[in-house]
């Protein structure tokens, strides 16, 4: 989630919280929450198979839980995943996002790439049974259970206002991302400007009528998560988002917790 640009985001004029999803037929279908009439859903593309997806708590009670990483307000951390481990993604007090990052553990410059996600799964946003895919074209992760949503694919992730030769005015995830890298000695992409996140927990839809981004704050309660299982060696970072003000975060950053089962 972009911090430097949360206070742009306000409700619709029309007041209208607005959701979409891919019917059985591949059409994206939006529907106002508000009662207002339905938009005409436009044809699209019949989404690819993806990966087979069993129980998530079935699977984790499979799974021995084998590290708990606490993720403290405005921070990142990182760890490595093996094939088949899965990472939970927990929001222990409610309403905050993360920003999920996940790279080949053969290259830093392989990594999780939201708009290869959105176009592999045909959907805006990220939902359970969806794998995400890398900017080479791989499925790399899969969202096993989501126990609240939705989950973002447009935010870009924030920079803290920093530009080449010039340092971040704002702590923001894309500093938070590295240093978790380089803190489980994993290289940082050499361009790492270009690596964006999936925001785990982040309310914020597309307006159907106007097309413009609406915030609103995480669905997410406390105790909410996500489980997410790895389709090859891969290293997972997650960041709580730094937005210090505003609905992005329910008006304050807090904490996040990572469980690792394997």
């Amino acid at each position: 989630m972009c911090a430097e640009d949360e206070s742009k985001g306000q409700v619709s004029r029309r007041g209208i919280l607005v959701s979409a999803a891919v019917t059985a037929g591949g059409v994206l279908a939006s529907t106002p929450v508000s009662g207002q009439t339905p938009a005409t859903g436009s044809a699209g593309q019949a989404a690819r198979p993806r990966p087979p997806v069993p129980a998530a708590e079935k699977a984790l009670k499979d799974q021995k839980l084998v590290q708990t990483i606490p993720i403290p307000k405005q921070s990142g951390r990182g760890v490595l995943l093996e094939r088949g481990q899965r990472v939970k993604v927990i929001s222990p007090r409610g309403k905050q996002v993360g920003d999920f990052f996940a790279f080949a553990r053969h290259s830093p410059d392989e990594f999780i790439a939201p708009p290869y996600t959105m176009t592999w799964n045909n959907n805006i946003y990220l939902k359970a049974g969806m794998p995400m895919i890398t900017n080479y074209g791989n499925q790399l992760v899969v969202l096993e259970e989501d126990t609240t949503g939705p989950n973002d694919l447009i935010w870009p992730c924030c920079s803290g206002r920093q530009k080449p030769g010039k340092p971040a005015e704002l702590p923001n995830c894309r500093d938070n991302m590295q240093a978790a890298l380089r803190a489980i000695n994993f290289p940082v992409p050499v361009h790492p400007e270009l690596v964006h996140p999936h925001n785990l927990f982040q309310n914020s839809p597309v307006n159907v009528e106007t097309g413009e981004l609406e915030f609103y704050e995480p669905k997410s309660g406390p105790g909410d998560y996500v489980v997410i299982r790895a389709l090859e060696p891969v290293v997972v970072v997650v960041t709580a988002c730094s937005v210090p003000t505003g609905v992005v975060n329910g008006g304050e950053p807090k904490e996040l917790l990572m469980e690792v089962y394997g």
